[in-house]
């Protein structure tokens, strides 16, 4: 197995350091890579943030993060390599929306790698609302234009469509597309990575995954954890907006996109955006159920009267001729009764077919498994899930050399690798399509139902089934409970 090393010298500056995503993901992430020995020799990572901290202090931060994630599992290889890497590590505390700091940062920058010209890897881990001051900020920064600035931008990409474009705007008005990296972590996870190899490859799934052979789709995405350190950014935005806008509607795009014979990155994210440009939602009440756990208004200050959604189901069409009449399920929320990512596929039945037998299903199980099952009848034409012939193949990531999403995307960016970035088309055509709900939930005050923690959500989320000849596929049922 070929392993891409990082050949040249580097600065990977993140923005929001001494926030929680940093600590959560890119931290561990960054250490990572360094125990796979993937960096080259020069290389610098630096924390920039509104909060006045010591390089010392945000070492520490740094090093508690990468500790907590192997829980125990640490060897003295680890400890050298972590030891090593910490000396690279350095934190400076400046403004946003200040020019003066982002000079003085450079100079920061300048004494530090001695002036020499290399590859600046920005990460944006701050509010969308900041992203133009830190572009313009990094823009002032720069010597010439021919200086390689990347930038790593993280979702949320604004808040509805407006705001996308205003961001749009401002990004290319100081860098061109093509340093620009929209991130959506999803993307980064080898099974997601491997939904159109695993089409393109096999001819057995990539004759089922056609419109013409699929009765229903439903992607399901369920998180036993609730809201917890997220939740001022979480109550502003809801599950419709945090989940849904990007990381289903993605799947969603990679599971039923045109395959392209030259599978550049320029050519999937037109495909992608195709697919999210032609969804329809049917604006009726029975199309969306909304949810929020027991317990929500506890958690914090900010939530005491909040009726933000923490679960959303929603049924959507493929306005294409290849799709039409095709339904597509989406539901996903928190505090549910298992941590649980995949995909269903039904296929049609044949017409000799009784309504008591149950149809095939291609299930690709994306997270905490990786695998594909192949749900079929016995020669009885049993209709229970003991009669049923799974055929499952493993797609989780084999060898040593498997990296959380985070890594994966960094070393992406490194090599100017965009085939698992999204595109300001399909972001745009996202929040066309969210938008279009959340009025439609405003307008007719859609009811956010009570569902108790461990549950499989709000009652409301069986509506959107019922009466289509359909029902909700559970992969592993006994674990559901309401």
């Amino acid at each position: 197995m070929e392993i891409y090393r990082i050949k040249e010298p580097f600065i990977f500056t993140m923005f929001g350091a001494s926030g929680n995503l940093a600590k959560l993901k890119i931290f561990p992430a960054l250490f990572a890579l360094a125990e796979q020995k993937r960096f080259s020799k020069d290389f610098w990572i630096m924390g920039y943030a509104r909060t006045q901290k010591s390089d010392n202090a945000f070492r520490a931060d740094f090093e508690v993060s990468v500790r907590s994630t192997y829980k125990g599992k640490w060897t003295k290889f680890q400890e050298n390599i972590l030891n090593e890497l910490l000396e690279r590590v350095f934190y400076f505390s400046g403004q946003y929306n200040r020019a003066g700091d982002f000079e003085k940062y450079q100079t920061f920058l300048d004494k530090r790698t001695g002036g020499k010209k290399m590859m600046h890897v920005a990460y944006f881990s701050v509010p969308s609302s900041v992203f133009k001051s830190v572009v313009k900020g990094l823009a002032s920064m720069r010597k010439s234009k021919n200086d390689n600035i990347r930038l790593i931008l993280e979702k949320p990409f604004g808040d509805d469509e407006n705001s996308a474009q205003k961001l749009f705007r401002c990004i290319v008005k100081y860098f061109s597309e093509e340093h620009v990296y929209l991130l959506d972590h999803y993307l980064g996870k080898k099974a997601v990575r491997s939904l159109i190899p695993l089409r393109h490859m096999n001819r057995i799934l990539n004759l089922m995954l056609k419109g013409r052979e699929v009765a229903n789709i439903q992607i399901s995405a369920f998180e036993t954890i609730g809201v917890k350190e997220r939740i001022g950014y979480f109550d502003q935005v809801g599950t419709l907006k945090d989940m849904i806008q990007s990381h289903l509607l993605q799947i969603l795009a990679l599971s039923t996109m045109s395959i392209p014979i030259e599978k550049t990155a320029e050519n999937i994210q037109k495909e992608k955006a195709a697919i999210l440009s032609a969804l329809k939602f049917v604006p009726e009440e029975k199309h969306v159920a909304l949810g929020q756990y027991t317990g929500y208004h506890q958690e914090s200050k900010l939530t005491k009267n909040s009726n933000t959604p923490t679960y959303v189901a929603l049924k959507l069409f493929i306005n294409r001729e290849s799709w039409h009449g095709v339904p597509i399920f989406l539901r996903t929320g928190k505090k549910l009764h298992e941590k649980h990512t995949y995909i269903t596929i039904e296929l049609k039945k044949f017409r000799f077919q009784g309504e008591d037998q149950e149809p095939n299903r291609v299930i690709i199980e994306l997270s905490p498994d990786e695998k594909i099952h192949i749900r079929l009848l016995d020669e009885d034409g049993v209709t229970s899930r003991a009669g049923e012939i799974g055929v499952s193949k493993s797609i989780a990531c084999q060898g040593d050399y498997c990296l959380p999403p985070h890594g994966l995307l960094f070393l992406d960016v490194i090599r100017g690798e965009k085939i698992h970035f999204l595109s300001f088309a399909e972001i745009l055509a996202s929040w066309k399509l969210i938008d279009k709900i959340s009025k439609f939930i405003e307008k007719e005050k859609i009811p956010v139902e009570k569902y108790k923690a461990g549950s499989c959500g709000p009652r409301s989320y069986q509506n959107l089934i019922e009466g289509t000849g359909f029902g909700w596929y559970d992969l592993y049922e006994d674990t559901c409970r309401t």
